[in-house]
């Protein structure tokens, strides 16, 4: 019996725990299947993320993102912001003043796949500084296949790089050119985040590069090396190009009667910096032949005198460095736009003498900045406009009322017109009374009129104001107690005459 007993038992311990085992297997299913969508959608960031960052750093491209620049980049349109337009008046153009953000790249003839060096300059201590590459307006616009107009199918901006702005705004970073474009010309745009304080310059990307001997593989523009070459029809006329197979030879020679040049000094030619060539085209049989050489960078130097000068006064430079014979562009504050002067250098890449005279508007801390027009080398050169710092005094110290004053002052502007107000109480608004003009060493001497009125007590303040230099001579005026009143007809209201306005 007791066997049996045990037998039936067993089913029903065996269907017990079937039913118990039902119910947690489907609970887990529905578990794991949560699971498995939360793990594909981390997997599906993951692969976004890794498209995005890790395989553009490897020099992969995959479809929506940037060609070049930062890989993390969105593929949005990217909008740079533009500076603010200049205002100031110098030599007849048109120039930002003090104070204002800009950078130079380093170098300005840049190879594809190139480094490039951001300097800048004038941005808030600490912020942080968003560097784009993007098209130029300079850039002459590119064709699309098939159409005869000419569309700009040059790439959208793009971020390149970041850096903090140290002591004084000033920052640098490198980025990498992109090894292929669709313009010869782009602009780099320095962008300070959360700020309107943005700075531009362009950069040119050099020409096309080839494959003679030369004695030296190494110098800069301007360094001299002898070239031999053969292979070229007898006595035929040889274009010698630095980087390039077109356009105007750097200089030309002429083969002897077996078609060679032996050990002939010429000089290395303005081309990209790093790894080039210089190649030698025969006139007549077409023939060509090549010679590496690596291309040194240029250190142009640049010397100010003096280093601070006030308005009206000239500011004199001298520069060396540069590329021979070529035009250096001079801007102030600014490494775009219009330039103020242009001046040429010498055999040896100098040039001295330049000047430029200091007009009014400009206040404080200054930049020129010295840009090679072939070369594209980049140097800038702060100084200092200081302010004029009149003196003035009257005839008196002080005087009773009715008392006729009269004006000494030295340190104003070169001839310009002195206007004078009085203060006779305090909190009283200033009143015009009086106007001269000064020297060409900005003094005058028992100048002006003015009575000191018979109400009068205490002091009297005079405030001469130069209408060119904007700076201000004060006077206090000492008035003693008359006693009991005095009878002075109250003055007339000055009017300035035409010739006293400026």
């Amino acid at each position: 019996m007791q066997t049996v007993k045990r037998r039936r038992a067993a089913p029903a311990t065996a269907t017990s725990a079937t039913a118990r085992r039902k119910r947690p297997v489907r609970r887990t299913r529905k578990k794991l299947s949560t699971r498995r969508i939360i793990l594909a959608a981390v997997a599906a960031f993951l692969l976004i993320s890794l498209g995005r960052s890790v395989l553009p750093a490897l020099g992969i491209e995959a479809p929506g993102l940037p060609k070049f620049g930062g890989g993390d980049q969105p593929t949005t349109e990217t909008r740079t912001k533009e500076p603010p337009p200049p205002t100031i008046d110098l030599n007849g153009v048109l120039v930002h003043g003090g104070d204002t953000p800009m950078i130079t790249l380093n170098p300005g003839l840049v190879r594809l796949g190139g480094t490039v060096t951001v300097q800048g300059s004038g941005f808030d201590q600490g912020s942080m500084i968003d560097v784009y590459l993007g098209p130029s307006k300079n850039a002459a616009p590119q064709p699309k296949k098939g159409k005869g107009k000419a569309t700009q199918n040059a790439p959208k901006p793009q971020q390149v790089g970041t850096a903090k702005a140290g002591k004084y705004g000033v920052f640098t970073t490198n980025f990498s050119f992109p090894s292929r474009m669709t313009s010869p010309v782009l602009e780099v745009t320095a962008q300070a985040r959360g700020s309107d304080k943005v700075a531009k310059a362009d950069a040119a990307v050099a020409q096309g590069a080839g494959q003679a001997t030369l004695s030296a593989v190494v110098g800069k523009p301007g360094d001299t090396v002898n070239l031999t070459a053969k292979g070229f029809a007898p006595g035929e006329e040889l274009n010698v190009f630095w980087g390039r197979i077109n356009g105007d030879p750097n200089l030309t020679l002429k083969a002897d009667e077996g078609g060679s040049v032996g050990k002939t000094p010429i000089r290395v030619g303005v081309t990209a910096v790093g790894q080039t060539s210089l190649v030698v085209v025969g006139k007549t049989s077409g023939s060509a032949a090549s010679a590496p050489f690596q291309v040194l960078r240029l250190y142009p130097s640049i010397k100010l005198a003096p280093y601070a000068l006030k308005a009206t006064q000239k500011l004199t430079f001298s520069g060396s460095g540069f590329a021979p014979g070529e035009r250096v562009l001079i801007r102030l504050n600014s490494a775009g736009g219009q330039p103020v002067m242009a001046v040429q250098t010498n055999d040896a890449g100098a040039f001295k003498g330049a000047g430029l005279v200091m007009p009014y508007q400009l206040k404080g801390a200054q930049q020129l900045v010295f840009l090679g027009e072939q070369s594209r080398s980049a140097v800038a050169s702060g100084f200092t406009i200081l302010p004029f710092t009149p003196q003035a005094r009257t005839n008196a110290y002080g005087g009773l009322p009715g008392t006729v004053v009269n004006f000494y002052a030295t340190q104003f502007a070169p001839n310009e017109a002195v206007h004078v107000s009085v203060r006779t109480a305090k909190g009283a608004k200033p009143q015009l009374v009086s106007a001269f003009r000064v020297d060409q060493k900005g003094s005058a001497r028992a100048v002006g009129q003015y009575t000191i009125p018979g109400d009068t007590e205490d002091t009297v303040v005079f405030e001469l104001h130069g209408q060119r230099s904007d700076a201000i001579a004060k006077i206090n005026f000492k008035v003693d107690k008359s006693g009991g009143p005095v009878d002075i007809p109250p003055q007339k209201p000055y009017t300035v005459p035409k010739d006293l306005e400026n």
